[in-house]
């Protein structure tokens, strides 16, 4: 028997979000539900499933429910499901505030119901190629550039595109963040659009994140460096050059390689579904979600703290 699950808003990312469940096998779209009723009736009719007007309308009909509505929904939306019992994946960040993450986890715990978060890039070949070559690394360099749209900005550029950065980081090598500086700027909107921060963990690694929204053109790449080698991955094409540095030769050995191309968010709708089976345990838990929130508040205060002093 499949496994009866919908979306819970069906703008641009939900729509995909709808499309994985529809094509899954162990699963079926009961339907779609989004604030905008003419919104919810077109992804319907694209998907031949049912529009529901309000979510309260899915109890009783649905076994789990994947929720892409706007960062300020996130914590009204997972919690109304999570009452009722019916597990929740949920796009990050996993809610506004961390007082608001930390109530959902209390509730996914308390009715004993799965809560994940939309961390995809967990799912990404390239960083999963970076968590296998890791070891030695002395510094790690990540640029997640992109123009800016309207979709996405509703909260800053840290909580819509350095939260990714920030969960890796914490899931690739499993250290304390022990000390950070941060660079930041409000250009288009009230707030942050263009962000850098340098990392020092636990073990010493030094990091740099530069995430912007403002730029010409989308930049997605990363960039290890160990003792005689350098790694450098564009995470978007998934191409990957490995420099080796020999004493004895001038000119250093350079492998390029073509990471295998897949599709991350059905690998992440697969994933919530098997663990829903029983078949797997939650890759990211609520908890993991909210600790990444949690850095990016102490970001966030940080440089207000910083922009008062200049001021």
């Amino acid at each position: 028997m499949k496994l009866r699950g919908a979306v819970v808003g069906v703008g641009y990312l939900g729509q995909f979000h709808a499309q994985k469940i529809n094509a899954h096998n162990d699963a079926e779209l009961v339907g779609v539900c989004d604030y905008s009723w003419p919104q919810a009736e077109q992804a319907a009719a694209t998907l031949k499933t049912k529009a529901f007007k309000k979510p309260e309308d899915l109890f009783g009909q649905i076994d789990f429910v994947n929720i892409a509505a706007s960062t300020q929904a996130h914590y009204d939306l997972a919690a109304l499901f999570l009452k009722q019992k019916i597990a929740v994946f949920v796009e990050k960040p996993i809610a506004a505030t961390v007082e608001q993450a930390k109530k959902l986890c209390a509730l996914a715990e308390e009715n004993k119901t799965k809560l994940t978060v939309g961390h995809i890039e967990r799912f990404n070949p390239a960083f999963q190629f970076l968590k296998e070559r890791k070891e030695g690394a002395s510094y790690l360099e990540i640029n997640r550039l992109a123009p800016f749209r309207p979709r996405g900005s509703d909260v800053s550029v840290l909580h819509d595109l350095m939260i990714h950065d920030i969960d890796l980081i914490y899931w690739l090598f499993n250290e304390k963040i022990m000390d950070f500086e941060i660079v930041g700027r409000k250009l288009i909107k009230p707030t942050y659009d263009d962000v850098s921060v340098r990392l020092t963990l636990a073990n010493g690694l030094q990091v740099t994140i530069n995430n912007s929204r403002v730029t010409p053109q989308i930049i997605r790449n990363f960039r290890l460096i160990k003792k005689n080698e350098v790694i450098y991955v564009n995470t978007a094409t998934l191409e990957a050059e490995i420099l080796t540095a020999q004493a004895a030769d001038p000119f250093h050995h350079i492998e390029k390689i073509q990471l295998p191309k897949q599709d991350a968010l059905a690998l992440e709708v697969d994933h919530f579904i098997q663990c829903l089976l029983g078949k797997k345990t939650l890759a990211i838990t609520g908890e993991e979600a909210t600790r990444a929130l949690e850095t990016v508040e102490t970001f966030i205060e940080r440089l207000d703290s910083q922009a008062q002093v200049l001021s």
